[in-house]
C-alpha cells in the first residue's frame, strides 16, 4: 500500500505492547488480528473459530441496542495491507470492557456489513488493564480506494483542514461528506468521456464521510455544526472543519468515520443575504426554480398535490421562502421552473405567486406572461414574470410544444419585451430539459453511456437544436437580435447540450469563472444556464449565481416530515435560504 507523503503516521501516544505482562489466564498462542483481517477486502479466515488478542480500542455505538467493541492489535505486523483493528459483535462485552483493557477472546470469524468481525464469543477474559492505545494519522487524498481497506476499524486522526462537500444526509443519519478542497461534477470542468471519468476517480481519493456515531436516524439534535444544527446556524457546503478524528467503519454505503469527538467548524462560505446589487441603469433578468410549487387549485381534496407541499402549512412556509427570494431577487424579468401546471386563474399557481408578490411588496409590481395554450401535458411548466414599470411584453407569447418537447423536456415559452428607457427589444426563453434521472432499462441511444453525461443526453441535445431553431425563427413575431435562453438544462457546463447551444452562436454568460448552483452528491456543478447571443452578450454587466440553496442543508427546507414540533421551529425560516434545491441565477444588461 502506499500512502502521499507523510499520509499514514502512527501518533507518539502509540506503544509497543510487547513486553507486556499477561495474566495467567490469557494464552500465549494466539491468531494475530492482522492474521485474521488479511491483505484482502475479505478476511481468510471466515467461518473458523479461533482466539485472539487486542488492546479495546473504543466502543462503536456506545449507546444503542446493539453496541460493538473495536479491538486493535497488542503488535502491529510488517504488512501495511492488514488492517490492525477487527468488530466485536457482542453487545454485552461492548458493555463489559472498556478502553485500553488488553482482551483476550475466543469467537468465529464473519463479515457483517463489508466489516470483518469476531462473533459468537464463547471466551473473554482481561490481560491487563490502563493500556495506551494508537491513533493513525491520515492526510487525504489517499493514493488508491484500497488503501481503506487497510484502514478498516482505525482510530484515524485527521490532521489537515477539511471542506464540507456534501450536506443531504446530515438530518436523516448524522452525516457529512469532507474533503481537502471542494470537489465538482467532473463534466462540470472537464470533457465528457474518458477524461471526465478519470476525473472522477482522483476526485474519490480525496473524501470521507464523518458519522455523528448515532445509529438512529433523524436524531435530535442534530450533530454538526457546533451548537447544532437550526435555520440560523447552518453548515454550508464550503465551510471548513478541524480536528476531524474517529473510528473508520465500513458500511453498505461505503466507508465512514465514527467521530470520538466533536470536530470544530468554522464559516467559510458565509450566507450572502441579498444578491449583488443592481445598478439604477440596468435590466435584471433572473431564473429561479421554486421547487415544485403547487397550489392545488381545482383538486379535490386540495391536498396532497401531485408534488410540493403536503399540506396548507407547508405550501405557507414554502410560499414564504419562495417570497423572501423573489424579492431579493430585484429582476424585471424572472423565468420560473417547476410551477404547477395549473391554468392561469386567480387560484392557480402561477397567479398566486405574482398576487402573494405583489401583496409583499405593496403594490402591483409585477405580472406574469401569460399563453394562450396549455404548456403541455406535464405537472409541472416554466413560467415568467416581468416588472411592469421597466419592461413591457410585445409580440405574442410564444410556447413550443412541438417534438422533442412534447415528451421529456418542458415546453419552453419565450417573450419579447421592450425596455422604453431605452427602447432596445429583447427576448427571454424560459428551458427545463429533461432530467438525468429514470434511465431506459433497456439499452438504447438515451441510456447512460457512462461518460459522465447520465441518460437522456441525445434527448437533451435534440432539445437545444430544436430550441435554437425556434428562437432564430422569431416565435413572438418580434424580430431582435438580442435573445436569451436561461433555465435548468439538466446537462453540467462541458455537456454536449450547452456545447450545442454555444455551437449555435450563443454565448454562455459564466464565462470562465467557476460556478455552481446544484449539489449532488457530494459534486457541485451548474444544471441552470444562461446563454445570450453575441449582441445581447455584449451588453452583460453582472452575472451571478445566488449560492443560497444547494450549499444548505435541505432539512432547513420548508418541508415538515421527519421534523419534531420543536424541529419545524428551529430548523424553519421565512428567508431565501433553502426556498429550493438549486440556486438562482441573475444577470444585469446595460441597455
Amino acid at each position: 500500500m502506499n500512502f502521499s507523503t507523510a499520509a499514514l503516521v502512527l501518533l507518539p501516544l502509540s506503544c509497543s505492547l510487547l513486553s507486556l505482562p499477561l495474566a495467567a489466564k490469557c494464552s500465549k498462542e494466539f491468531t494475530a488480528i492482522a492474521d485474521i483481517q488479511g491483505p484482502g477486502t475479505q478476511s481468510p479466515l471466515v467461518g473458523k473459530t479461533l482466539t485472539t488478542q487486542g488492546v479495546v480500542l473504543g466502543i462503536l455505538y456506545q449507546h444503542s441496542k446493539q453496541p460493538m467493541l473495536l479491538l486493535q492489535s497488542v503488535q502491529p505486523d510488517d504488512n501495511p495491507q492488514t488492517a490492525e483493528a477487527i468488530l466485536i459483535a457482542d453487545k454485552e462485552l461492548a458493555g463489559l470492557y472498556q478502553q485500553g483493557q488488553v482482551l483476550e477472546l475466543t469467537g468465529t470469524v464473519r463479515e457483517l456489513q463489508h466489516m470483518t468481525a469476531l462473533t459468537n464469543i464463547s471466551h473473554s477474559s482481561v490481560c491487563a488493564d490502563q493500556q495506551p492505545v494508537r491513533k493513525t494519522s491520515l492526510t487525504l487524498p489517499v493514493k488508491q480506494l484500497a488503501d481503506w481497506e487497510s484502514l478498516e476499524g482505525h482510530w484515524l486522526s485527521l490532521p489537515q483542514q477539511l471542506v464540507v462537500n456534501d450536506s443531504y444526509g446530515l438530518a436523516r443519519y448524522g452525516e457529512l461528506l469532507l474533503a481537502d478542497k471542494r470537489l465538482f461534477v467532473a463534466t462540470e470542468v472537464t470533457q465528457p468521456g474518458k477524461t471526465a471519468s478519470a476525473f472522477e476517480q482522483q476526485q474519490q481519493l480525496h473524501e470521507i464521510v464523518i458519522d455523528d456515531h448515532n445509529n438512529k436516524q433523524n436524531a435530535e439534535p442534530i450533530a454538526f455544526p457546533t451548537g447544532g444544527l437550526t435555520a440560523v446556524n447552518t453548515v454550508r457546503v464550503g465551510d471548513k472543519v478541524q480536528g476531524v478524528e474517529g473510528y473508520l467503519v465500513q458500511t453498505k454505503a461505503g466507508y465512514r468515520l465514527l467521530v470520538s469527538k466533536a470536530p470544530e467548524f468554522q464559516s467559510a462560505n458565509p450566507r450572502q443575504t441579498a444578491p449583488n446589487t443592481k445598478a439604477a441603469d440596468t435590466v435584471r433578468v433572473a431564473s429561479f426554480n421554486v421547487l415544485n410549487f403547487f397550489t392545488g387549485a381545482g383538486n379535490n381534496p386540495q391536498f396532497p398535490t401531485k408534488r410540493g407541499a403536503s399540506n396548507a402549512e407547508e405550501l405557507k412556509r414554502q410560499q414564504a421562502k419562495m417570497l423572501a427570494t423573489l424579492t431579493a431577487l430585484n429582476a424585471d424579468v424572472i423565468g420560473l421552473l417547476e410551477v404547477e401546471n395549473n391554468g392561469e386563474a386567480a387560484d392557480s399557481a402561477i397567479a398566486t405567486i405574482v398576487s402573494s408578490l405583489n401583496q409583499q411588496l405593496g403594490s402591483a409590481q409585477y405580472a406574469f406572461v401569460s399563453t394562450k395554450v396549455k404548456p403541455g401535458g406535464d405537472d409541472i411548466k416554466v413560467a415568467m414574470i416581468y416588472r411592469k414599470a421597466v419592461v413591457s411584453p410585445i409580440g405574442e407569447a410564444a410556447v413550443n410544444l412541438d417534438a422533442p418537447f412534447n415528451s421529456g423536456s418542458r415546453p419552453p415559452l419565450a417573450q419579447s419585451f421592450r425596455h422604453p428607457a431605452s427602447g432596445t427589444e429583447f427576448i427571454v426563453s424560459i428551458n427545463h430539459f429533461k432530467s438525468k434521472g429514470s434511465c431506459p432499462k433497456q439499452q438504447m441511444p438515451d441510456s447512460d453511456q457512462n461518460d459522465g453525461q447520465s441518460c437522456w443526453n441525445p434527448s437533451r441535445v435534440k432539445a437545444a437544436k430544436a430550441l435554437a431553431s425556434w428562437l432564430a425563427s422569431h416565435p413572438t413575431g418580434i424580430q431582435t437580435p438580442h435573445q436569451l435562453v436561461i433555465g435548468d438544462l439538466n446537462a453540467y457546463r462541458m455537456e454536449d447540450p450547452v456545447k450545442t447551444l454555444e455551437q449555435a452562436g450563443f454565448v454562455h454568460l459564466a464565462g470562465e469563472d467557476q460556478h455552481w448552483s446544484f449539489v449532488y452528491r457530494g459534486r457541485s456543478g451548474s444544471l441552470d444556464h444562461a446563454l445570450a447571443s453575441p449582441s445581447l452578450a455584449k451588453q452583460l454587466t453582472q452575472f451571478q449565481h445566488w449560492n443560497i440553496n444547494a450549499d444548505e442543508p435541505a432539512v432547513l427546507d420548508y418541508n415538515t416530515e421527519f421534523k419534531s414540533k420543536h424541529q419545524q421551529q428551529s430548523l424553519y425560516a421565512p428567508t431565501p435560504f433553502r426556498s429550493s434545491d438549486h440556486d438562482p441565477l441573475l444577470m444585469d444588461f446595460k441597455f
